[in-house]
């Protein structure tokens, strides 16, 4: 991008003289913030698939359920992929939950799938896409930012969308300690500059967070919005908005099983629709209590296998650990080998038994976790069985 020059001294100093409260620098003119942003925003804009007028309200959805706590490289082939498979509402909503659940597998946060899939049976439920805010709130999880950001792109609602991009650059403009609620405020007020491009206004800001104003670097030289930006007048913009520390997230111990049939094939689970996982396939075994400070054994897994697969499972050799890392948790599954007769439901927790070739598991839905064990047994002891498998 090109070095973005500073406007004369006399739009600097203009502003709408409110310093909102938290705030250490007052509110840009919301006119001339927006003139400068979309300015830039009109030559610097990067070039998305999401993006453009003929993008549909459902493809901006879509967009932005798998934006949400994920990078733009990693959604960009997935997207592509997701409305390849499922290019209107409606085939999203005539879908079975396992094929969504498949196309998502290894973008993690599985319960936006299950909540984009619900969400595209309301609208064609109720015969249209939404066209208020209130219709957008109403579909399975949609909260304020995902309303926020239809609303204004695909819509033309003139509504903020802050994220944590924008909740950082709108900081630094009021030199604020940040919140998302406090940020909402002041993006409302400056999208009154240009209410008519809301959803530029909104993108524009994720792109300058994006590319320009990140967490430590900040490259004010090249920002539209330095002109305006009280952080940028400082010595360290970094300061805004405030840091706050994050607890150290829990170890926790898994252990599941490794079962082969015959025919080369391994028996998986299906975890139940709701919380960790919700409706993906595992090698079966369980969470350890939180309480436990030993790694997870043998014993433990034939405890597990009897409750949830069931019968008198013949815990084995020991194939391995993988670690994975979630919001919440630090998580270390240790696998183990398995026999004995497994019947054809499960006993408790798992919806679902099945036995799949490990091939045909690279287009289940099944976790990121998951498929690191997958990768660890064909790797090792159980790797004859994965011969020939298709690598992605």
């Amino acid at each position: 991008m090109s070095q973005v020059s500073a406007p004369p001294p006399s739009t600097r100093a203009e502003s709408d003289d409110r310093i909102l409260p938290g705030c250490g620098a007052p509110l840009p003119s919301p006119r001339t913030f927006c003139d400068l942003l979309l300015g830039w925003y009109d030559t610097h804009a990067r070039e998305l698939p999401w993006r453009g007028p003929e993008v549909t309200p459902y493809q901006t959805l879509v967009s932005e359920v798998m934006l949400q706590q994920t990078r733009v490289d990693t959604v960009l082939p997935r997207f592509s992929a997701f409305l390849e498979r499922f290019p209107t509402v409606d085939a999203l909503a005539a879908a079975e939950l396992d094929d969504v659940l498949g196309l998502w597998s290894g973008l993690g946060y599985y319960s936006r799938a299950r909540n984009l899939h619900a969400a595209a049976g309301q609208i064609v439920e109720r015969g249209a896409f939404p066209t208020d805010l209130a219709g957008l709130r109403a579909l399975k999880g949609v909260g304020p930012y995902i309303a926020g950001a239809v609303g204004s792109i695909a819509l033309g609602l003139p509504v903020p969308a802050v994220d944590g991009n924008l909740e950082r650059v709108l900081a630094r403009v009021v030199r604020s300690d940040g919140g998302r609620t406090a940020m909402t405020k002041v993006a409302s007020a400056l999208i009154e500059g240009q209410p008519e491009r809301a959803g530029d206004v909104n993108q524009a800001l994720m792109d300058v967070g994006a590319t320009i104003c990140g967490p430590r670097s900040p490259t004010c030289g090249r920002c539209p919005l330095q002109p305006v930006c009280g952080a940028a007048e400082t010595e360290d913009p970094t300061l805004w908005p405030v840091r706050r520390s994050r607890k150290k997230a829990p170890e926790r111990e898994a252990v599941a099983g490794v079962r082969v049939d015959a025919e080369g094939r391994l028996l998986v689970a299906r975890r139940p629709p709701e919380g960790l996982f919700g409706g993906l396939l595992e090698l079966p075994g369980a969470l350890l209590p939180a309480t436990r400070r030993v790694p997870g054994d043998a014993p433990a897994l034939a405890a597990a296998w009897r409750t949830r697969v069931g019968g008198e499972p013949e815990v084995g050799e020991a194939l391995g650990s993988v670690s994975h890392v979630l919001t919440h948790m630090r998580l270390t599954l240790r696998l183990f080998t398995v026999r004995g007769e497994v019947g054809a439901a499960p006993r408790a927790f798992y919806d679902r038994l099945d036995w799949v070739s490990p091939a045909a598991l690279d287009q289940r839905g099944v976790s990121t976790l998951t498929r690191k064990a997958l990768a660890v047994l064909g790797a090792g002891p159980q790797q004859d069985l994965f011969r020939g498998r298709s690598r992605r």
